[in-house]
């Protein structure tokens, strides 16, 4: 773990950093994507500036709001940096109605905008496998293998490692498409959807944070993943017979 680097007399959270660049990062290959696919860039740019305003204030308002006694003491503390004071379930549902309401608004193309931005989605998938990584949030149950981690007085699976390694297979699937094959609006974020929540399926078996569901053994956060993945299937299988339609 490497909470926070230290730079002279500057003391640095890691997290907060990784985040930032993965920001980066993941909106230049949407960039670069939207590009090749003859999308207006500046439209799209528009869109995710919005998108990042209301989910990185949807965040903190949401972990304000389930803290709410603790602020109530300290209401300072709410306009803290800190990368772990965000509620992620809470940015996810403020940016998809921004991005519903803003792109109709600005006429961008739901699936289109949605397989520009797939990019992004998997470099942040990365980065928040290295955010937890830095920060040892995430961590696994304990267990005795040879690529077991020390971490909190415990050897663990590297449950940060494993979603790293899913978020890179993942990021290079959506990434890649030979230039022959033209897939149909939509696909390629369905297929991130699908590829992700298999991620979180098979992760989250060894993670030492996710509630269990009380199905024998079964984890919450397993339970949506699968629903994800049959929504994603059957969304996929609707896109693709529709092509064939128009095709045929």
């Amino acid at each position: 773990m490497l909470p926070v680097l230290n730079i002279g007399p500057l003391a640095v959270q890691v997290a907060g950093l990784i985040l930032l660049i993965g920001i980066w990062v993941g909106l230049n290959r949407s960039e670069a994507f939207a590009r090749r696919q003859g999308m207006d860039v500046e439209r799209l740019n528009s869109l995710i500036l919005y998108l990042l305003l209301a989910g990185i204030l949807a965040a903190r308002l949401g972990f304000v709001i389930q803290n709410f006694p603790v602020f109530i003491e300290h209401p300072l503390d709410a306009f803290s940096l800190s990368p772990q004071m965000l509620d992620l379930p809470s940015a996810l549902a403020a940016m998809f109605l921004t991005g519903l309401i803003y792109g109709q608004r600005i006429r961008l193309e739901f699936w289109n905008t949605l397989d520009a931005l797939t990019p992004a989605f998997a470099v942040l998938m990365m980065a928040v496998a290295l955010m937890n990584l830095a920060s040892g949030d995430g961590f696994g149950v304990p267990a005795r293998l040879p690529w077991s981690i020390y971490l909190f007085d415990e050897w663990r699976h590297p449950t940060q490692v494993y979603d790293l390694i899913f978020a890179a297979l993942i990021w290079r699937i959506v990434e890649s498409s030979p230039p022959p094959i033209k897939l149909p609006a939509g696909i390629r974020f369905l297929s991130f959807m699908f590829l992700s929540a298999f991620g979180r399926i098979v992760v989250d078996a060894f993670r030492a944070e996710a509630v269990i569901a009380g199905l024998g053994g079964v984890r919450v956060t397993q339970v949506a993943a699968l629903v994800w993945m049959i929504l994603a299937g059957i969304l996929m299988m609707k896109l693709s017979r529709s092509r064939k339609v128009e095709e045929g």
